[in-house]
């Protein structure tokens, strides 16, 4: 049956998985498929939008969930049901599902051969760190530099900082941070002092025989969450003062100052970072500080209980995944009377959410027609 009458309003109905789905005008002329407006080859977006009569239509018409709409300008714009669902699917990708925890079991484990082969595993590993932010690879060949052969495995971009591309981690009297030594290591996230640190932390256990230096790892988004429901006032500190963090060696520096909690548009958490180690002073006259001290002491109390972390150990051939902006890795002292050898790399986890749609099907190209 065709519908096909000049337009009555700013909107077009559209039934969508049994719904009613008013779509602005607008949007379905910025969304056009055509040959005209995308280049076929890419389906990357060709038009640029500019005169006042590129959004006026002048005849609507719907026919079997296809729509068809010309405009002031003469253009005319097409769509089958299948260019719309693949304009939503676009439209509902990059979503984390996310499972907030605190404290429990150690992370979940998978078989790194499995997982790099790809298939059910993998979409099971990869489902897992974006829900919870953290797991682990058992099995992984005990073999320097053989993270970054996994990660290209998995499909997964290594991200570089100043320190080495694939960076050794183990007592070293000339090491420059606090890894380099046997004490033990709080709950942090790396690179704080970047104002966009690497988003994505891989440690690959090569070898650990020492006593002690048991891993572990914190919920950074739940602590916020929890401080945002019990007292508000702290987390306002938490998301609105800048805290500097610097790291350096004898050769490089890395310094930024930004908020521990970064929110989404919505309101929704998105970022967090957290080093005690790191941290640099907030200025003594900032009329702030006090009530952000407050705010820092309760989240750090929250962070180092026990009671709120996932506590395990990492033995060769253990590689820990985690969540950079979410989940605080750490470790216990170790006495080192043995082999303790880690090294480890940054990734983006935007990768890994891009991973995750292709592999379920929302990375398709979209649909281009016949320029009109």
């Amino acid at each position: 049956m065709n519908n096909s009458a000049p337009p009555a309003a700013n909107v077009v109905d559209w039934t969508h998985n049994g719904d009613r789905v008013p779509l602005s005008l607008r949007w379905l002329r910025m969304e056009c498929p055509c040959f005209s407006c995308r280049v076929e080859q890419t389906s990357e977006r060709r038009w640029i939008p500019g005169r006042a009569d590129d959004f006026v239509a002048t005849s609507i018409d719907q026919s079997e969930g296809s729509i068809e709409i010309v405009w002031a300008s003469g253009h005319v714009t097409k769509y089958s049901p299948a260019q719309l669902q693949a304009s939503f699917e676009v439209v509902n990708r990059a979503k984390l599902d996310t499972h907030l925890w605190g404290g429990g079991d150690e992370p979940t484990r998978f078989d790194h051969d499995a997982v790099c082969a790809g298939g059910p595993d993998r979409m099971d590993f990869l489902a897992m760190l974006l829900s919870e932010g953290v797991a682990i690879l058992t099995g992984t060949p005990s073999i320097p530099g053989q993270v970054e052969v996994t990660m290209a495995a998995l499909g997964l971009p290594l991200r570089e900082t100043f320190s080495e591309r694939v960076h050794d981690v183990r007592v070293d009297p000339a090491g420059y941070n606090i890894a380099h030594t046997a004490e033990g290591l709080p709950p942090h996230s790396d690179y704080p002092s970047y104002t966009h640190p690497p988003s994505g932390q891989v440690l690959h256990m090569l070898e650990n025989d020492c006593e002690g230096g048991d891993s572990l790892v914190v919920d950074g988004w739940q602590a916020a969450s929890v401080l945002r429901e019990t007292a508000s006032h702290l987390f306002e500190m938490l998301i609105s003062v800048p805290v500097g963090f610097r790291q350096y060696s004898s050769d490089r520096e890395s310094f930024a100052r930004q908020p521990i909690v970064r929110l989404d548009p919505s309101g929704g958490i998105i970022g967090f970072r957290y080093s005690n180690q790191l941290m640099q002073p907030i200025a003594p006259t900032d009329p702030d500080f006090e009530d952000w001290l407050d705010a820092y002491l309760a989240l750090t109390d929250y962070l180092t209980n026990p009671a709120n972390q996932r506590r395990f150990r990492l033995d060769g051939g253990d590689a820990l995944f985690v969540h950079g902006h979410r989940v605080l890795h750490g470790r216990s002292q170790y006495i080192p009377n043995a082999a303790r050898h880690l090294q480890d790399c940054y990734f983006d986890f935007d990768d890994v959410l891009a991973t995750s749609d292709r592999l379920r099907g929302l990375a398709r190209a979209k649909p281009v027609a016949a320029a009109s």
